[in-house]
This record gives C-alpha cells, sequence and structure tokens, in this order.
C-alpha cells in the first residue's frame, strides 16, 4: 500500500468512528518531485507533503505547530 492509498484508508477509518477524537497528522515526505505528487497528496487527506532534502529545522517548525 502506498502512502497516498494508506492516507486514503486513515481518513475513511477516522470519518467513520463516533467519538470527537482528532484527525490524526500526516505528513507526506518522498524523494519524488512531480508537480502532481503534491496535489494528489493533498487530495488523499495529507497534511503537509514535503520533497527530500528537508532541513531538520524545517521538519522541527512543521511539527510545533500541531502539538
Amino acid at each position: 500500500m502506498g502512502g497516498f492509498e494508506a492516507t486514503r484508508s486513515i481518513r475513511a477509518f477516522e470519518k467513520s468512528r463516533l467519538d470527537n477524537l482528532r484527525s490524526s497528522t500526516i505528513i507526506g515526505l518522498t524523494g519524488l518531485s512531480r508537480s502532481h505528487e503534491e496535489s494528489e497528496a493533498i487530495k488523499s487527506g495529507m497534511d503537509r507533503f514535503m520533497t527530500k532534502p528537508v532541513a531538520f529545522k524545517e521538519v522541527k517548525k512543521i511539527l510545533g505547530r500541531w502539538k
């Protein structure tokens, strides 16, 4: 199962729950840099999409938003 498919499955499971827990934060990280990859990531339900190489400083900043 790829990342897009996994994200869609996670989002479908979250929608099926009857509780009011927050959705999982999903950040896609890939070495692919095709322009359609980012739009597909967002359509699949990812919160953020990043391509390698990434700076640890940037990852830390992004993760700090979802405390």
